[in-house]
């Protein structure tokens, strides 16, 4: 899949919906390889509205994931009616997690809450062995990050993708950013 930022701003075009559609049929996708991030920040204001048009996109097919998830802008109440079929970490739960005493038990919770509600997590910003290793060993299901590779041109990414299916590692998942 192909993930793609998706703005607040972004939300509130009406053509939103057919621009996306136009994109899908353009480039010979399906609707669940066009995944859709939105930020958490973006379901605060007009939330109503908002989460409106992405449950259209849902229902369209899109694949919504719920990006920058723990920057302090939703309530446990509001995050249980959000349409989304995956929660994105911020990569600040990674960094506060390694400070100081490494305490890892937020972003175990997080992701525990997570599974109890059948969404699918990917951790953000992993940089090191040992983030890797308690992120994969706290069950998150993708992991992105410096860990794996900077940001790449279209070129080596490509080539980047090729070798890293070739190759067996020791983890969940990858996402690249498209």
């Amino acid at each position: 899949p192909v993930s793609v930022n998706v703005s607040r701003i972004d939300l509130y075009d009406p053509k939103l919906v057919d621009t996306l559609e136009g994109l899908v049929a353009e480039y010979g996708l399906s609707h669940d390889e066009l995944h859709l991030e939105i930020t958490e920040s973006a379901y605060t204001e007009n939330s109503d509205q908002i989460i409106a048009v992405v449950s259209r996109l849902r229902e369209r097919g899109f694949h919504i994931e719920m990006d920058d998830f723990g920057t302090g802008y939703s309530s446990l109440n509001m995050f249980s009616a959000l349409p989304i079929d995956m929660l994105k970490l911020d990569m600040q739960f990674i960094r506060t997690a390694f400070r100081d005493r490494k305490d890892t038990r937020l972003l175990e919770a997080i992701i525990g809450l997570a599974k109890s509600m059948a969404l699918p997590t990917i951790a953000e910003g992993v940089e090191t062995e040992d983030q890797n290793v308690m992120v994969s060993e706290s069950d998150c299901d993708f992991i992105q990050g410096w860990y794996y590779s900077k940001p790449l041109p279209q070129e080596e990414a490509e080539i980047f993708a090729r070798n890293y299916s070739e190759k067996s590692l020791h983890t969940k998942g990858i996402q690249m950013k498209g």
